[in-house]
């Protein structure tokens, strides 16, 4: 199954009347402790036996005393303090506390692992900073069976510094686990380094950096990234709204985040310079979106929020709160339509059978397929042609909000296309289009011209 998400235009062979913008993430519940404030990058929310484990980082609201918190809930939106009962840590503040977290002791990643067994099923990757004295971070890693127990591997990990914010995931593109971070402490630059054991790691590669189309003055932060319909979708945090400054940029500004994307979860591409996250208006504000997990119907996000700039938000600890957002399935960007309908004409697949789904919502909508194969002769120049009942007017409009549209024409069944390559083509109205999908393998002009040249039997 491949996904085609429209965060740019490289595969598109035409695009009219659209205007790309974001999904738009809708707020459904907010998760407060009444002991803590959760004011710190965070949450990590993962499933367990059926559940969702949520692990925070708040700040006692009292003693102001630092910790890693669980809570629990049935479908992810609903959470409750998760009672753990005795694990044997002395001073505990709370029934749902993890674990102490000394000043300058943050978690950078928590990510299931399943090559470790049943004692090592969960792995976190730990940073220390010390402040005012060596000015340096070190890392280690620390292994859990249930996300409740936590045992610290010997050593710190040799080569491999980090600093929140960032985020672990599996890249299957490499075979591997890729760790987005930021390379030590007080650096705000966004890289990777990758690892197959959570013992050893490549070096420190930058990613991503700010540039021309930023506004003045802004940084990156750190992006938690996860893997997406066969891409990375990276959470960016952006470090604006700073006051100009001849020292370090700290008490001042606040944390948005954009998207990145990527193919191989080590090269990403920016994608619109605005707030994901519709809340943000600019006023002092912090938000952590750190968390990202898949439903059968829609996307779950999770952000630490505080209504304190950077800087403030960690000493005063008084708004910290998680927010938690409902996203429909591929929803991250769009091609929006006004009420004049528009064309969104895919570049080339080869199509291997079965329904084609449209995850649209339109006042009106047509597709078409367009072949190809129709010309062998002519290679690279091959141009495209709607076969008579698979035009748009042979389509069976659709009117409505769906995430899985699946067109029906007049000449029949798709799968007459099958083993060809094909363009689609969607038009509508009043409405957006968020991702074309179905056993589509994406190919470019020559591959394609060759692919038809073999399959007509011309070249090997």
């Amino acid at each position: 199954m491949y996904t085609e998400l429209f965060f740019d235009d490289y595969r598109l062979f035409g695009r009219e009347g659209t205007k790309r913008k974001y999904g738009r993430p809708k707020l459904i519940a907010t998760y407060t402790d009444a002991n803590f404030s959760s004011d710190y990058p965070s949450p990590f929310v993962l499933e367990r036996d059926g559940k969702y484990i949520m692990l925070y980082i708040g700040k006692h609201r009292e003693s102001k005393a630092g910790a890693l918190l669980a809570a629990i809930s049935d479908d992810g939106v609903d959470f409750t303090p998760l009672n753990i009962g005795d694990i044997g840590i002395d001073g505990r503040l709370a029934e749902n506390e993890v674990m102490p977290l000394k000043n300058g002791q943050e978690p950078l990643a928590i990510i299931e692992y399943p090559e470790g067994g049943d004692d090592e099923r969960y792995i976190m990757i730990m940073t220390e900073a010390e402040y005012r004295t060596r000015y340096v971070v070190f890392s280690y890693v620390m292994t859990s069976p249930d996300l409740v127990h936590w045992h610290r591997r010997d050593g710190e990990l040799p080569g491999f510094t980090c600093e929140p914010i960032g985020g672990a995931f599996h890249n299957a593109s490499k075979n591997c686990y890729t760790v987005i971070h930021r390379s030590t402490w007080g650096t705000r630059d966004v890289g990777y380094a990758d690892t197959k054991d959570f013992r050893t790691f490549t070096d420190h590669e930058v990613c991503l950096h700010q540039d021309a189309l930023d506004a003045p003055l802004d940084e990156l932060y750190g992006m938690p990234t996860f893997a997406y319909g066969g891409m990375y979708i990276g959470l960016l945090s952006v470090y604006a709204d700073n006051a100009p400054s001849r020292c370090v940029k700290y008490d001042s500004g606040n944390i948005y985040p954009q998207l990145a994307y990527s193919s191989d979860g080590h090269h990403f591409t920016r994608s619109l310079r605005t707030s994901f996250l519709p809340e943000y208006k600019g006023q002092p504000s912090v938000f952590w979106l750190y968390s990202m997990k898949e439903r059968a119907n829609d996307i779950l996000l999770y952000a630490a929020h505080s209504d304190e700039p950077h800087g403030r938000c960690f000493s005063e600890n008084k708004t910290g709160r998680i927010s938690i957002y409902s996203l429909r399935r591929d929803g991250f960007i769009c091609l929006s339509a006004d009420e004049k309908t528009a064309t969104v004409t895919t570049r080339e697949y080869i199509y291997g059978g079965g329904e084609i789904n449209i995850n649209i919502s339109a006042k009106h909508a047509t597709a078409a397929i367009i072949d190809t194969t129709s010309d062998e002769n002519d290679n690279i120049l091959a141009k495209g042609h709607v076969v008579p009942g698979f035009d748009h007017c042979d389509c069976d409009g659709f009117s409505g909000d769906s995430t899985c549209w699946h067109p029906k024409f007049a000449g029949g069944p798709i799968d007459v296309f099958t083993g060809k390559t094909v363009l689609v083509e969607v038009r509508y109205s009043g409405g957006e289009l968020y991702s074309v999908s179905g056993d589509l393998t994406p190919i470019g002009n020559t591959d394609a011209a060759r692919y038809r040249l073999r399959r007509a039997g011309k070249i090997k």
